[in-house]
Formats: C-alpha cells, sequence, structure tokens
C-alpha cells in the first residue's frame, strides 16, 4: 500500500506512537543524564577525597626522607616508601585509564594501592573514562600528570640516598643536596596538587548548577511530565546527597562548610576528631573562635582575608583550640562558592592536622640549637646570637658583655668519679647559672665544661659584679651525688661587646684568653680583658704552655698509662690503648685534659704524640715475648700532627728502626682531627694502611657526619663515643643510638669498640647486642704502661 493510500487513524497511530515513542525516549535520556550527574558529583567528592590521601602521602614521604638523608636510619627510609606507595599507586591507576584499550583491572588495583575506598573506584574510574577531556576535570587530570615527574623523583631520591648511606660515600655537601633537590620536589607536588585540588572545587561547584539547569530544562520541555519527573529528581537528588555525605564522612581530613560571617554549618567527623569536638558543640561555634588568640592577634590579617576575598583559594597553617583545652596545627585550604538557596557565599575548608609535621620541626630545630645535656644554647645557636648582639653594637652604639666560664678542676672530678657525676654537676651548674640572670640575657654551654654568657646592656662594671656573683653562687654551692659531696669553682673572663669590637672571633678569642688568664692566676675568678690587651694576654699565656709543654719533654716528665680493651667473646685477645700524662714540675700528676687542650692550642701536641709513638715502640721493642702475645695497641693521634709534613716519613721510620710488626698497631683518630685534616689523615691511612696498620675512627657518633667521614675513611675500627655507652643501661635513645652504631658498623665490616663502659650492666647489655670490644672502668682502671708490659711478660714466662 503507498503511503498516500494509509489509513488516517493509522496514521495518527503512527505518530502518536512517534510522539510517545520520543517523549519516552526523552524521558530516559533525561533520567540517565540526571543519574550521570549525580554519579559524576559523588566521583568528584571521590577524586576530592583520593587527593587528601594522596597529599598526605607525599607530605609523610617527604617528611621522613628528610629525617633520612639527616640521620641514615633504614627505619625511615622504610616509612618514606611505605608512604610513596600511594601516590605511586595513584599514577598506576592513572597510567592504566589513559591506556588504548582501557585497562580497568589495572586500574582498581592501583586506586587500591593508592588506599583509595573500593566503594569510589568504579565511581572514579567512569568520571575518568568519559570526562577527562572535560573542562576544569581536564585542567586537573593535567595537573595529575605533571606530578609524576616529582613523584618518580622522590623515588630517585631515596634510591640515591639509600645507595649513599649504604656505600658510605654520602659528604654533607651531597646530603644537603639531595635535601635541596627534596625541598624542590616537595614545592613543585604542593603546587601541583593545590593546582588538582582548585580544579575539582571548581567542578565540584558546578555540579549543583549543571543539574538545576537540567531540572529546568526538563519541566519545560515536559511540563505534562512535571510532577514525575520532579519526583524522580528529588530521589535522584537524596541519593546523590547520601552518596555524597558518605564521601564527606569518610574522608581521612577534615572538611567543613563556613558561612560568610564565620559561622559552621556542616562539618564531618573527621573534623571532630581532629579538633575533639562532638558535632553539636562544634557547630554552636564560630571559625575565628577556634583560632588560637595568638595566632587570632598575629596572623587576623591573614586569616580573615581566607574567608573574604572572593572567589579565591587560599591555603593557611593555623593553631587551633580544641574541645579538650589542648592546641593543633591545622592546615585550612579555603575555597568559595555559592550557596543556590539565597546566594550567601559561603566556604569549603579542608582541614589537615599538621601538628606531628610541627612537632618534629620544632624538634629538629631544638636539638640543632640546644645542649642535649643541659637542654641550653649550643655553640651553633651562640655564635648566631653573639652575632646579632655584635651587630646591634655596631648599629646603636649599645654596650654588652661576653663572659666565658670554665669550671675548674672539672676533669679531675669527671676523671676519678665518672661521667654520670660529671654529667649530673654539668646540669645542675647549667640551672644555678640561669636561676641568676635576666630574662634577656643569653646563656649556652659550648662543650666539655665551658660555658658562656651574653649579659645584655651590661656596661663592664655591672658584667664584673654579675660574673663574681655567678662565682660565688656556684662556690657556696654543694653539689651532691649519692654520699659524695662536691664543691667547685670557675674562672670568668669578661669582654665588652661595643661598636668598636671587630668581629665574633676576636670576641671569643679575647673571652677565652680572658678566662684562661683567670685559671692563671689562681683559678676562681673574674678577669676583664680589653681589646688592647689581648695580644698581651695571648703571648703570655703561649709562652708559658710552650715553656711547660717542653720542660715536660725535655726533661722526661711524659709517662704514659694503658687500658686494656677486652673481647666481649670467648677469644682471649691482647688488645689496650696507651693514655699519655705528664707529671708537673712538683710532682703532681697531670690527666691528659690538664695539658692536652692547651698543648693543642699552642701548637704542642705533635710534640707529644711523636714522644708517644716512639717510646711506645722502645718499650714493644724491647719486650719481644709480650710482642708476639700482642694482638694490637692503640695509640691516639692528634690533628695537628698531620700538618707537619715529615711525620709520616717520622712514623715510618719508626716502624723500620724498631721492627714493629705494623699489624700490631692501631692508630686512632678522632672525628675532629679527620675534618680538620682530611685529606693528610687519608695519606696517612692509606700509606701505613698498605704496610698493614690498623685505625680506628674516635669518638664515633659524636658528630652529625660521622657516617660520612667513615665512607671516606679506611677505618677498621669504630669506637662508640662514651657519651652514648655511659648511660647505655638506663637510657633507652642512648642505647638505641648504640645499637644503630653497632648494627651498621657491623653491617660494613667494621670492629666496634664501646668506650667509657663503666659497670657490669652495661657490659652485658653490650655483649647482647653483639659488640666486638670493651673499654672502661668496667674492664680495668688504666695503669702504668710499663707495669703493664712487665706484668705479661712475667706471667708469659711463668
Amino acid at each position: 500500500m503507498s503511503r498516500g493510500n494509509q489509513d488516517p487513524g493509522s496514521r495518527r497511530g503512527v505518530r502518536y506512537l512517534g510522539l510517545m515513542s520520543g517523549i519516552f525516549v526523552l524521558v530516559v535520556l533525561a533520567a540517565a543524564f540526571t543519574v550521570a550527574v549525580v554519579q559524576t558529583q559523588a566521583g568528584v567528592a571521590a577524586y576530592l577525597a583520593g587527593q587528601s590521601i594522596w597529599s598526605r602521602g607525599q607530605v609523610k614521604t617527604v617528611l621522613y626522607l628528610d629525617a633520612y638523608a639527616e640521620t641514615g636510619d633504614p627505619a625511615m627510609l622504610r616509612r618514606a616508601r611505605r608512604w610513596h606507595d600511594i601516590p605511586l599507586g595513584d599514577l598506576q591507576a592513572r597510567k592504566a585509564m589513559e591506556t588504548e584499550p582501557f585497562d580497568d583491572e589495572a586500574a582498581h588495583e592501583g586506586f587500591l594501592r593508592g588506599r583509595i575506598h573500593p566503594a569510589d573506584i568504579p565511581r572514579l574510574i567512569t568520571l575518568f573514562r568519559y570526562f577527562s577531556k572535560a573542562p576544569y576535570f581536564r585542567d586537573a587530570v593535567r595537573a595529575w600528570q605533571r606530578s609524576d615527574q616529582q613523584i618518580l623523583a622522590l623515588g630517585d631520591i631515596a634510591d640515591q640516598l639509600e645507595t649513599e648511606w649504604q656505600a658510605r660515600e654520602i659528604s654533607f655537601q651531597r646530603r644537603n643536596a639531595l635535601r635541596t633537590e627534596l625541598d624542590r620536589v616537595s614545592r613543585e607536588l604542593d603546587d601541583h596538587a593545590l593546582e588538582f585540588r582548585r580544579a575539582m572545587t571548581r567542578l565540584a561547584r558546578l555540579m549543583p548548577t549543571a543539574l538545576s539547569l537540567a531540572s529546568v530544562v526538563f519541566f519545560i520541555v515536559f511540563g505534562v511530565l512535571a510532577m514525575t519527573l520532579t519526583s524522580r529528581l528529588t530521589r535522584a537528588l537524596r541519593n546523590s546527597e547520601r552518596k555524597f555525605r558518605a564521601t564527606f564522612e569518610q574522608a581521612g581530613m577534615g572538611i567543613a562548610q563556613i558561612a560568610e560571617d564565620g559561622r559552621l554549618l556542616e562539618v564531618n567527623q573527621a573534623l571532630c576528631d581532629i579538633l575533639r569536638y562532638s558535632r553539636e558543640e562544634i557547630l554552636k561555634l564560630s571559625y575565628p573562635e577556634l583560632i588560637h588568640p595568638e595566632n587570632k592577634e598575629s596572623n587576623d590579617e591573614e586569616s580573615f582575608a581566607a574567608i573574604s576575598e572572593a572567589f579565591e583559594n587560599r591555603t593557611i597553617e593555623q593553631r587551633l583550640l580544641c574541645g579538650d583545652g589542648k592546641t593543633v596545627w591545622g592546615r585550612f585550604t579555603v575555597s568559595r562558592f555559592e550557596k543556590l538557596s539565597d546566594s550567601q557565599a559561603c566556604y569549603i575548608a579542608i582541614l589537615e592536622d599538621v601538628s606531628e609535621s610541627r612537632r618534629l620541626s620544632a624538634e629538629l630545630s631544638y636539638q640543632a640549637s640546644h645542649d642535649e645535656l643541659t637542654g641550653l644554647n649550643n655553640r651553633r645557636a651562640f655564635e648566631r646570637y653573639l652575632e646579632e648582639f655584635l651587630q646591634r653594637a655596631h648599629n646603636d652604639g649599645s654596650v654588652h658583655a661576653l663572659c666565658f666560664i670554665d669550671l675548674d678542676q672539672f676533669k679531675i672530678i669527671n676523671d676519678t668519679s665518672g661521667h654520670f657525676v660529671g654529667d649530673y654537676l654539668l646540669r645542675q651548674v647549667a640551672e644555678s647559672f640561669s636561676h641568676h640572670i635576666r630574662k634577656g640575657d643569653l646563656l649556652a654551654r659550648l662543650g666539655g665544661d665551658e660555658f658562656a654568657l651574653i649579659l645584655e646592656h651590661c656596661e663592664p662594671d655591672t658584667a664584673i659584679n654579675v660574673a663574681e656573683k655567678l662565682r660565688k653562687t656556684l662556690m657556696e654551692t654543694t653539689f651532691a651525688w649519692g654520699e659524695q659531696r662536691f664543691s667547685i669553682g670557675c674562672s670568668i673572663g669578661v669582654v665588652p661587646i661595643t661598636a668598636t669590637s671587630v668581629d665574633m672571633a676576636s670576641l671569643l678569642r679575647m673571652a677565652d684568653a680572658a678566662c684562661y688568664l683567670a685559671k692563671e692566676r689562681g683559678r676562681n675568678r673574674v678577669h676583664l680583658a680589653y681589646e688592647d690587651d689581648r695580644e698581651l694576654v695571648e703571648r703570655r699565656e703561649q709562652m708559658e704552655w710552650v715553656s711547660r709543654v717542653r720542660s715536660a719533654l725535655e726533661e722526661d716528665r711524659l709517662f704514659m698509662d694503658a687500658q686494656y680493651i677486652v673481647s666481649l667473646t670467648n677469644s682471649v685477645r691482647l688488645r689496650y690503648e696507651v693514655l699519655v700524662r705528664m707529671t708537673d714540675d712538683d710532682g703532681t700528676v697531670l690527666p691528659p685534659g690538664a695539658f692536652l687542650p692547651a698543648a693543642e692550642r699552642f701548637d704542642m701536641v705533635h710534640l707529644i704524640d711523636r714522644w708517644v709513638i716512639e717510646h711506645v715502640f722502645m718499650q714493644l721493642h724491647a719486650h719481644p715475648a709480650h710482642l708476639a702475645q700482642l694482638e694490637a695497641c692503640h695509640i691516639n693521634v692528634s690533628g695537628p700532627s698531620f700538618d707537619q709534613e715529615d711525620f709520616l716519613d717520622f712514623v715510618v721510620a719508626l716502624f723500620e728502626q724498631y721492627a714493629i710488626p705494623c699489624e700490631k698497631i692501631c692508630f686512632e683518630i678522632t672525628e675532629t682531627a679527620a675534618v680538620r685534616n682530611l685529606n693528610d689523615a687519608r695519606l696517612f691511612m692509606e700509606r701505613l694502611g698498605t704496610m698493614g696498620c690498623q685505625f680506628a675512627l674516635d669518638d664515633f657518633g659524636a658528630g652529625l657526619s660521622s657516617f660520612g667521614y667513615l665512607r671516606q675513611l679506611p677505618v677498621d675500627i669504630i669506637k662508640i663515643d662514651g657519651h652514648f655507652v655511659r648511660n647505655v643501661a638506663t637510657d633507652e635513645t642512648d642505647r638505641a643510638m648504640v645499637n644503630a652504631i653497632n648494627n651498621i658498623g657491623q653491617s660494613l665490616g667494621k670492629m666496634i669498640v664501646a668506650e667509657f663502659v663503666e659497670d657490669n650492666m652495661a657490659l652485658e647489655l653490650l655483649r647482647g647486642m653483639g659488640v666486638h670490644l670493651a673499654q672502661g672502668y668496667a674492664v680495668q682502671y688504666p695503669g702504668r704502661f710499663a707495669e703493664l708490659i712487665k706484668d705479661r711478660a712475667l706471667n708469659e714466662q711463668g
């Protein structure tokens, strides 16, 4: 039948059927569009939640990599790699979604690796599949892609740090370079994360508008079906709200809606947990009421700018008040949007708890500027403050005073009573000094028994009075340790800080010389020095010490003690360290701490080193039976000896002259000596090492760069610094440090010696750790070297 002969009723039926079919198709399309928008909104919320997890992984990775670069602790590296796996998983998922064909399985596996909730993964994949080229989301994807290089760079930095720490070749400069690179990568990742978050926030704002416009169009086109469409849209919106609420509540970061006047309109449970409020309690507060008063006063303009600037994302860090009275540091990312109901401006604020990173940063900063034993400022911080006071004197003509304080006879107390008593005494002295200075004054411990004090706005006469008060207070104070009672004095050198002061170095030299002169004049006194008598004081002191040390050498008033270094295994070994002593012209025996520092200061210590080496070789040569039983004799070499061009030839000639087997001698070099003469020390060790000598790095762990120099020097033995060993039985931190040094040293094939072992409990603990050798009062008090050789020789003959 031709078209023209069709029945009109049939044609109307076909038309009606076509219209109904078209309406039905349009209804289906509208419903599908509505559902798609709702799912897209939930997907956007899921991407925002995933980005918070990604950011946390990135921040933690950088934090632990920085700690690993500083300490070399493998635990820090393991934590960094565990957190680094989160952004790597997200990168894997995106790469899978960008492949042709689309790899759903790999994408799902990557998001699980990135710690995305399994229920959110299908939404993330669907949103990427169909909207990766859409406005805003396309910008977010590009920001995501641009972060790939930095995410992979974090892994490269971790690999470089691990390789160089394991190879023992990392230097201070190299470590700083890697940390600088790490900081650069972190900042770039922060920028990419912020760009991603801004794009997704804009997309999240667009979703309600798009859904509303679709509803309006749907109402106009399908007026007859308005009730049905409204019902469907209402159900869809409620479903979307439930999904969005689920994502909102499950987010690991705190999220809040904030009104323009600061009222909190809505919060999720994570924010309540961070601030330790119930939901009902926190909704009664406003945003300004949560800010700590100190932040409100110092950062008021910045804080409220984040809430008043139109349509701009801001990220700020503030201290917030918690419901339990405590405080927490939070990083706020605030984005503005318009509420559709009344066009009132509102804000979405995402809160990250950065208290731990703040605490770690503050702790590292404190440790870098404070003395661990006393809690006072350390030398580094003190020199920085001294430079500031000197600059103030130059700028405004103000007058301040520098006091250099040295405890009298402290080293004797330390040597005779043990380092536990010495440490206790130093803490008590620091506390006594702190109670008698003003708030604006600065007290520091420079090291050992040396303290320094800067008196602010203090004329010389007043400074003398303050110093005298400190000296008398200390002298009149009795310090108790168990049944022991100690009274100790101090010598104080005072130097004015004025506009005519040359520089910090000259001030320190003058103060040291003034203190030294106070000691020379009888100790326990105060001496004021001015710029014009500096050279005279230095010349006088230098000549006095040159004369005393040279006289001791010429009159043979040096002698040697020896202290056993015993094996903590079952093997029997004869190993000891020789220790130089000096007898004064009145017969008083001076411990090394009494004359070696002065000998080093005035370039006399290399003569003592030569005396010790030659006399050790003479004694060993004279007792061949003892030499045959000897595993190693440890001899200390100071840094200034390496300054002598003929020192290496001198030592080699002694080996030849006395026919001492090179493997019987172990030279101990401190890290300070190695740092000062790195090239000469390395040449010395390499030359004698080829002959068979052993080398020990003394006081290992005392410096932050110990492992760096361990990589640069051919060291056979590591002597763990006694500061850690003394308290190993009672202090968990020291025990962990000793254990770490022992494990790393043994993994590098080094022999480990623990020095200053002062009790049996520490001895057994070290034995349990697997430390090879021990030295200290728990093993043997130092005795005369000549008697040790004689006694061993008699025993061997018997």
